[in-house]
């Protein structure tokens, strides 16, 4: 059997075997199931039904239990615990998910997280392979932590959450190492999960530990609606959408997602990020309950009021007030959408030169995406939310969707005022352009102040991707126009006869 993990692990023989483990200490003993083994008798279940420390003098206390490894190529561990104190190298714990033996800290492979404290100015929890450390995160310690921590494995890649306030209910991981790539080799069958212990003997009885689980479902804190399952969840089936990034003093930011899949999806696995670089380092989660359905819309916020009163928006029951949610720089930034175990589903990542340059303000003005076949971070599938629709379309079909065939910028003219008299500065007119659709058809044509067409700069012509057109001047009759101000009218069609045109005024000089 192939999993990720470690070097040679030796496959073991071992009396009892538990496939899943849902341990929350309910039945008052260490004898049940599971049936822990070795330092037992330094332990007890206290009035709480928590598993607590209860040792009589300094020392290192370590339980384990034997498991069937899950065949399958996702695997959950978690649990919660409590330091009733500041961790330091002689007093901590270390969480050992696979171990070879009952005997823990003498394991030849095993992988295992410690909260510890190496030097007085360094808490960390760390991520141990053969007792050595590959990877820590710096944290803030008390005299009383709680932490709930799950560490997943899918196929050959670990990801670390941690949520340092330890409640219960609480659906933030505020400690994300997400994307740990480990080497694929043989694991054992039926290895141990265990807990170390090492203390001074005023700790003795400061440790506690609750709701250890591997592959348990019975300790998860969020609730999804039926038909959906968060392993469906791929990249791509929910899409950044719309994004209010640059709201005006007292006003708030938005995102809109868009469920581009054809089946509904559990907001409880819907999570914005905050991204350092490529690395998670905090999830946002959105619901706890709820779905969303395919093809539909969703916008969070942290001021649905605000919302509300700044746009149009037609469906209040599809916006979504959260408490936090990552901070959207004015200049630029990253808008990103994960799983709970953190896999990316969408990023975007804007700059405010994607709005229109026609804008007199970009405050207020919303980025909407054109097209939901298009890749998200291709800039000219984003444009400013059109004046006409108040500049924002939360919680419904955006203002520049794909059935607009291209937007203002994608045409540009470069001078507006232009003086084709062969001194070789300014003599021709460009036209530039750049489009989304490269299928696209065009009539374009010149007229003059009183309307009179002047020019057919071109008939029918398909435009491509991008190309340069320019005037010199002179009309159909071949004769040069007289100086004074003309319109530029460009028709753009598809193979289907949708058309759109653009217009700009232009000044020619002599």
């Amino acid at each position: 059997m192939k999993r990720l993990l470690l070097a040679t692990i030796l496959l073991l023989i071992v009396p009892r075997l538990y496939g899943q483990i849902c341990e929350d200490f309910a039945d008052g003993d260490l004898t049940g199931s599971p049936s822990w083994l070795g330092a037992t008798t330094d332990f007890r279940i206290n009035a709480d039904g928590q598993l607590q420390l209860n040792a009589q003098q300094a020392g290192t206390s370590c339980i384990a239990f034997p498991y069937a490894m899950p065949n399958a190529d996702t695997i959950t561990w978690e649990l919660w615990v409590r330091l009733a104190f500041a961790p330091s190298t002689n007093n901590y714990t270390e969480i050992y998910l696979i171990a070879d033996s009952a005997d823990l800290q003498n394991s030849a492979h095993c992988l295992s997280v410690a909260i510890t404290d190496p030097t007085a100015n360094d808490k960390v929890i760390g991520l141990k392979i053969n007792h050595q450390q590959v990877i820590h995160h710096t944290i803030h310690t008390t005299s009383n932590n709680k932490y709930r921590i799950k560490v997943q494995r899918i196929d050959s890649i670990l990801n670390i959450l941690i949520d340092t306030v330890g409640e219960a209910n609480a659906p933030i991981f505020d400690v994300v190492i997400p994307n740990l790539h480990m080497a694929e080799t043989d694991e054992p069958d039926n290895p141990f999960f265990g807990i170390c212990c090492i203390y001074t003997q005023s700790r003795a009885n400061k440790f506690y530990f609750d709701d250890i689980g591997i592959n348990c479902d019975h300790f998860s804190h969020q609730t999804e609606p039926d038909s959906t399952e968060s392993s469906r969840l791929v990249p791509g089936d929910v899409l950044v959408n719309e994004v209010l990034f640059n709201p005006p003093p007292g006003g708030a930011d938005y995102v809109e997602l868009y469920n581009n899949s054809d089946s509904a999806i559990a907001l409880a696995e819907l999570h914005l990020a905050r991204m350092v670089g490529d690395s998670v380092t905090r999830l946002y989660p959105i619901a706890q309950s709820g779905a969303l359905p395919p093809h539909d819309y969703l916008v969070v916020t942290t001021d649905a009021a605000y919302v509300s009163s700044a746009f149009d928006v037609r469906h209040p029951e599809k916006l979504v007030e959260l408490t936090a949610m990552p901070a959207y720089n004015d200049a630029s930034g990253t808008v990103a959408l994960c799983r709970a175990d953190t896999l990316l589903l969408d990023s975007f990542s804007y700059t405010e030169s994607m709005h229109s340059r026609l804008l007199r303000s970009r405050e207020g003005v919303a980025l909407e995406r054109r097209s939901h076949s298009s890749p998200t971070n291709e800039a000219s599938n984003w444009y400013s939310a059109a004046s006409t629709a108040g500049f924002g379309t939360p919680t419904y079909a955006n203002s520049q969707s794909k059935e607009f065939l291209f937007v203002d910028d994608d045409f540009n003219v470069e001078h507006t005022l232009f003086s084709p008299d062969g001194d070789g500065y300014n003599d021709l007119l460009d036209i530039t352009y750049r489009l989304n659709d490269c299928s696209l058809s065009s009539n374009i044509t010149i007229f003059d102040k009183q309307g009179r067409k002047v020019c057919r700069l071109a008939n029918g012509i398909l435009l491509g991707c991008q190309g340069n057109l320019t005037w010199d001047g002179l009309g159909d009759n071949g004769h040069a126009c007289p100086r004074g101000n003309y319109l530029i009218v460009i028709e753009v069609y598809n193979e289907s006869g949708v058309s759109q045109s653009w217009r700009r005024t232009i000044s020619l000089v002599r």
